[in-house]
């Protein structure tokens, strides 16, 4: 293994129990944050999931141009769930919501599966996340509570603001709109699968990223 000539060598890492004895118990390192590895192979994972927000765009413009409501009034009641005021475009409002919850079980999936490959297992892959033999479902859910907690540096996070301006929507187009699926999930998409099945222990130390 690589070494820098450190003249101060960093403090080890502690490591984090991960799950509970009915699920099977895991050990992390806590980092307090994604490597840069972490991050950029999530973003790979995620490279063919559905953009939250440009679907949002685009069904906010089919459903203004059926009813003749404001295009921000329309896009800011998808992407606050507000289903009253889309009125009778409920089932609109229901496929996009199918869609948030898919979008949040696949970044659930992609971001264990980083954590895992980089701080456990190198040859770890998504299809090993996805299949409950190896890896329980209720751990994937608590993997994924300490990946968001790693994520977010462990303080609470705070919803991104979704609502738009109408200047907002002008200058949104579907190019700038392609590279979103790789950043942090929105506080509606995270919300989604963020249950607390099992606690995290601090146990001992470990060494630094490779």
């Amino acid at each position: 293994m690589l070494k820098l000539p450190f003249k101060t060598t960093p403090r080890e890492f502690e490591k984090v129990t991960v799950g509970a004895p009915e699920i099977g118990e895991l050990e992390f390192p806590k980092y307090g944050d994604l490597s840069p590895n972490e991050r950029a192979y999530l973003k790979t994972l995620l490279k063919d999931a559905p953009d939250l927000r440009a679907s949002a765009v685009r069904l906010a413009r089919k459903i203004s141009t059926k009813s003749g409501t404001k295009l921000t009034d329309v896009y800011n009641a998808l992407v606050s769930a507000d289903s009253e005021a889309l009125g009778e475009y409920l089932e609109e409002f229901v496929e996009f919501q199918a869609l948030m919850e898919d979008n949040a079980k696949q970044r659930e999936i992609a971001l264990v599966t980083s954590l895992i490959r980089y701080r456990l297992h190198k040859e770890w892959t998504i299809d090993d996340t996805g299949n409950p033999e190896l890896l329980p479902l209720k751990l994937l859910e608590a993997i994924a509570e300490f990946a968001r907690n790693e994520e977010n540096g462990w303080q609470e996070a705070q919803p991104e603001q979704q609502e738009l301006t109408e200047e907002d929507l002008g200058k949104s187009s579907e190019e700038n709109l392609k590279n979103q699926t790789g950043e942090k999930s929105s506080g509606a998409s995270e919300s989604i699968g963020a249950t607390k099945p099992a606690s995290t222990k601090k146990t001992s130390a470990t060494n630094q990223p490779g």
